[in-house]
């Protein structure tokens, strides 16, 4: 669990699951901007400033596909929530401007 309070001006930016970084209890995203080795296709999420989401994952024919929705944190809960799905709940360990470490539940 984050000790300190999230900084949100960190928080608020696209990020890319950085899957070769994951451990057994963590999942790790990264900027969308990080030079990512090569990979079939990778998940992420897009938050903006106002609440806004996007998502993105690979679809079924290797092409990106994006939803819309919103996002809002309360605590070291980050909810998100992309239209014509249900919600999700990350829970953040630690954030900064170069690295997102969610904890797996």
């Amino acid at each position: 669990m984050s000790t300190k309070p999230i900084d949100m001006s960190q928080l608020a930016q696209a990020w890319v699951h950085s899957h070769e970084e994951d451990t057994a209890t963590t999942t790790v995203y990264r900027p969308a901007k990080f030079h990512f080795p090569p990979s079939r296709g990778r998940k992420g999420f897009h938050l903006q400033p106002d609440g806004t989401l996007t998502t993105r994952k690979p679809g079924p024919t290797d092409q990106t596909v994006t939803a819309a929705g919103r996002w809002k944190l309360a605590g070291d809960q980050l909810e998100l929530s992309p239209q014509g799905e249900g919600p999700q709940t990350l829970y953040i360990e630690s954030v900064d401007p170069y690295r997102l470490v969610v904890r797996k539940k």
